[in-house]
């Protein structure tokens, strides 16, 4: 919705709090991962790579596995283009992590990524075929919302 700067503050006191309540440590770090997409979605490129990689291998919770991975690939790809090949890696590894997981609602969030990261390379092709396989998975777990806003961008690319 283009509010990074209230995004940031979210991500900050769930931190907080989590931090402060003993949650799970790979809570915490979902949380980090999506403050630093916030971050660099708003232009601000302060973000250490290294330590967000790392949260990768502390994960404890399947239901995380895609999810971080997808955060990952979109930090990447708001950084620059040169980030796009290793982007991939990311969002293709977050799709087979959801896949296997079974996390039906994070895997059409992986395909409506890979769509972006697919229609930045210029394969409209593939792009169009992430989003049908997008809305699929949204109407199958029952997200209108997601749907509708998967066939709008569906629509934009035709």
């Amino acid at each position: 919705m283009g509010e990074y700067q209230k995004s940031k503050d979210h991500y900050s006191k769930a931190i907080e709090i989590l931090e402060h309540g003993k949650f799970s440590r790979s809570w915490v770090n979902l949380n980090k991962i999506s403050l630093a997409r916030a971050k660099v979605v708003n232009n601000e490129m302060d973000i250490d790579l290294e330590s967000l990689y790392g949260y990768v291998t502390e994960n404890k919770l399947k239901v995380n596995d895609g999810w971080i991975r997808r955060n990952i690939c979109e930090i990447l790809l708001n950084f620059d283009d040169q980030q796009m090949p290793e982007a991939e890696d990311w969002i293709t590894k977050a799709i087979e992590m959801d896949e296997k997981n079974g996390t039906k609602w994070n895997l059409g969030r992986d395909y409506t990524v890979y769509a972006e990261l697919l229609k930045r390379k210029g394969d409209q092709t593939k792009a169009k075929e992430n989003l049908n396989k997008a809305i699929d998975i949204f109407r199958e777990c029952g997200a209108d919302g997601w749907v509708k806003k998967a066939e709008e961008e569906l629509a934009a690319l035709s």
